[in-house]
């Protein structure tokens, strides 16, 4: 993407406040114009001083521009000021409801710390252009374009000085952004790598306790930014070699200009006062072209950081939901696969044919062995993946032509890992229902039999739970999950491994709690501990992705196949009761 379109596309998300941008690019303009006018008004002055005249006049519509264009400025940026702090927050807020509205795929094919990365820099980056855009962008352009028939006017001669000198400086320029391109490319890439080893070390602080891998892990950081430095250098380089060439270039212009003018002056040819109008000319080139050259320098730098969050922007909008997508409904909660596949890329994982129907208030036990596409199963449900093949429908709906927002409010998930936020105890279950009361609250923890630990601390249900629940124990989190899917109330329930994290005692308490809440719900239920599926309707046997056996509990446990041998394993069902169920007449 070349830079006037990373540069336009920047300055489209200023179109909500169009109206109040374009009121601070016109007073910039303004001040432009007065910018031009103050060194004419100065030379005036000094020929009225060297000829005796009255300068009076002159001297007070000086003096009062330099006044006006001093408080002109500061009231300009400061609503330049306001107008880019409130667009960054309002684009942090928009561009953050937009990724975390996509699919779990799209996030893991991208990782969490290289999106977090992209939407911080570039929210920033754009930050610093819409505010330079609003203050000297445009009034720098046009007081260029004005200077040269001002300058013009007053002598050729003179003029060509400074022509020369924004001509080297557009020459110096795009050297070394010709020169610096694959750098700063190469910068931003170990931006990235060295923000998600912070994120991934500090995510996983207690494993590197317990492996003594502090020391090793900093020292990798160390090396990260060695090379980070290692690229930012040589781009560096060449940028402090332009400031010199350009400083050069504005000493050697200045020079020219005071001894041309000069001999003009001896000769008669031109008066004091447009020699000193043309140095502050020339001053004021100066300041614009090394407004020109940062400009370019900002945009050169921001061209690999917004590149990458365009693309991220632009993979989001391409997973935006149709409008023809329709509301699910109420729901009674029938639930059929129809040769539904999936595939994982580059992996054998994934499901692959699958079909079963579900009819309303049943409970389906997803059962296999470790990579067998259970949780997959559970996924395409809720649509955290969209069928290769085949379809999935919900009372008779394909659910690929609904709402997610709508699918998702008839499922209620607990999942293996209990996905608590750092938040209390009572924010944590009232995500379940967002409007629910605080005696609502109070009955789901009940039932869900965590109301004992919860009172038990000293805070309450206002208990902060920590980072991903941290300060609770696994059973204690996995409670909370449970009371947050029954505060919700859906016709589909979800329990992913609901009770992996219990100890007996515990979970004999809120099975109950369950069955409660499975009632009048379709329930499916992923369980390697096999004795939580006892009351299933259905029992479905996944291996490789496929549907090895399906069929009631009592069915398969003793019809001496896959599921039979796993309950054998577990110590649940002895071979003698199998024999003795499938020879019933020897007994």
């Amino acid at each position: 993407m070349s830079l006037t379109k990373v540069y336009l596309r920047a300055l489209r998300y200023l179109a909500e406040e169009r109206l109040r941008v374009s009121i601070v690019v016109i007073s910039n303009i303004v001040l432009a114009l007065v910018a031009i006018t103050e060194p004419i008004l100065f030379g005036r002055i000094i020929d009225a001083m060297s000829t005796g005249s009255n300068s009076m006049p002159v001297l007070i519509a000086w003096a009062g521009l330099g006044i006006f264009n001093t408080v002109a400025f500061v009231l300009i940026a400061r609503e330049a000021d306001r107008l880019a702090h409130a667009r960054r927050s309002g684009l942090l807020a928009e561009a953050f409801a937009r990724i975390i509205s996509m699919p779990l795929s799209w996030h893991s094919q991208r990782g969490t710390s290289n999106v977090l990365h992209t939407l911080l820099r570039a929210t920033e980056t754009l930050f610093g252009l819409w505010l330079e855009f609003m203050r000297t962008h445009l009034s720098t352009a046009v007081a260029l374009v004005l200077l040269v028939p001002a300058a013009l006017s007053m002598d050729v001669r003179l003029s060509i000085v400074l022509l020369a000198l924004g001509v080297l400086y557009w020459l110096t320029g795009q050297v070394v952004m010709n020169r610096t391109r694959e750098g700063q490319a190469a910068v931003e890439e170990h931006y990235h790598q060295v923000f998600s080893h912070v994120s991934d070390t500090i995510s996983n602080v207690p494993v590197l306790h317990s492996y003594n891998r502090i020391e090793r892990e900093t020292q990798a950081l160390k090396e990260y930014t060695g090379r980070l430095l290692s690229a930012q250098f040589p781009v560096l380089d060449w940028w402090a070699l332009a400031s010199a060439l350009n400083r050069i270039a504005s000493t050697i212009s200045m020079m020219a200009i005071l001894i041309l003018g000069a001999i003009m002056v001896k000769n008669g040819q031109i008066k004091v006062g447009d020699v000193i109008a043309f140095i502050g000319f020339a001053n004021l080139l100066i300041s614009r072209l090394d407004q020109i050259k940062g400009f370019a320098s900002q945009i050169f730098e921001a061209r690999a950081k917004l590149e990458e969050f365009y693309k991220l922007e632009d993979s989001v909008r391409e997973r935006e939901e149709s409008v023809e997508a329709e509301d699910l409904g109420k729901v009674a909660g029938k639930v059929e696969f129809r040769h539904v596949s999936f595939d994982f890329a580059n992996t054998t994982q994934g499901v692959r044919d699958v079909s079963f129907t579900v009819q309303a208030g049943q409970t389906v036990a997803i059962v296999g062995p470790t990579g067998a596409g259970k949780t997959t199963l559970i996924n395409l449900l809720q649509r955290v993946y969209d069928p290769q093949q085949g379809e999935i429908l919900i009372d008779g709906m394909n659910i690929t032509k609904v709402t997610r927002k709508s699918l998702r409010r008839a499922i209620a998930t607990v999942f293996q890992d209990s996905g608590l936020l750092n938040r209390s105890i009572s924010e944590n279950i009232r995500i379940g229902r967002e409007d629910a009361t605080t005696d609502d609250v109070i009955e789901a923890a009940r039932a869900a039999s965590a109301d004992d630990f919860i009172e038990s601390r000293v805070a309450g249900y206002d208990t902060v739970v920590g980072d991903r629940g941290n300060r609770l124990s696994g059973g204690e989190r996995q409670r909370i999950a449970l009371a947050r899917a029954i505060l919700k109330d859906a016709p589909i329930l979800v329990l992913d491994e609901a009770t992996s994290a219990l100890d007996v005692e515990t979970e004999a308490r809120i099975k109950t709690a369950i069955d409660r809440l499975r009632a009048n719900r379709t329930t499916f239920i992923i369980a390697h501990r096999l004795s939580t599926v006892r009351d299933a309707d259905l029992v479905i046997f996944l291996d490789h992705g496929r549907i090895a056996e399906q069929g009631s509990f009592d069915h398969l446990s003793h019809s001496n196949g896959r599921f039979a041998a796993l309950l054998r394993a577990s110590g649940i069902l002895t071979d003698d009761l199998v024999k003795s169920s499938a020879h019933p007449a020897a007994e």
